[in-house]
């Protein structure tokens, strides 16, 4: 194999490592509020550390109260998401 060979089978593989991130973050921007019960759960159910309890707590009604007055303002994640699932 020759070095130019061996150097675009790096790159192809950073591509692909790149590529499944993308997608991943881009299912991880959907379900805002979703993801922060589940962390909050998980985070009393585990021993955690007072400080990202508090800090959990506060972005989860963050969420909440932004939800309820400005829904509008997660169309921004959803749109986000949609970018990163399509730009594939």
């Amino acid at each position: 194999m020759t070095a130019e060979a061996a150097e675009l089978r790096t790159v192809r593989r950073w591509l692909w490592i790149f590529i499944v991130c993308l997608v991943l973050s881009g299912l991880t921007a959907f379900p805002l509020r979703a993801e922060t019960d589940w962390a909050l759960a998980l985070a009393h159910r585990v021993p955690a550390p007072a400080l990202l309890l508090a800090w959990l707590d506060r972005v989860h009604a963050g969420l909440i109260e932004t939800g309820e007055r400005y829904p509008f303002l997660f169309y921004g994640t959803d749109w986000l998401a949609f970018a990163h699932l399509t730009s594939d």
